[in-house]
């Protein structure tokens, strides 16, 4: 089987997975939001805590501002959660 990550509805790119372009005149690059990629206008959700410009992950704030993010369900492991409830290292496999 492929072993490529699937990029949409399950299928990788090699297999049919349609990505769509950015429509402003002469870009290659994907389209984010609205058609366009982020150099063409499509907006980055930003923490909402004054004066931070990092990318907001849940919530509306960044990690540093409260965004929760999931830790491993292995014992004693640091890592943030990736798929199934582990990271990488104890199982968690891209959708192929």
């Amino acid at each position: 089987g492929c072993t490529n990550i699937s990029k949409k509805s399950g299928v990788c790119i090699t297999h049919g997975a349609k990505m769509k372009v950015c429509s402003s005149e002469g870009c290659t690059t994907t389209a984010v939001k609205g058609g366009v990629c982020i150099r063409h206008g499509a907006k980055k959700k930003l923490c909402s805590s004054e004066g931070c410009t990092n990318l907001a992950k849940c919530g509306g704030v960044c990690v540093r501002h409260g965004a929760k993010v999931k830790k491993c369900s292995s014992e004693g492991c640091p890592n943030k959660v990736v798929r199934g409830g582990v990271c990488n290292r104890h199982g968690a496999k891209p959708k192929l």
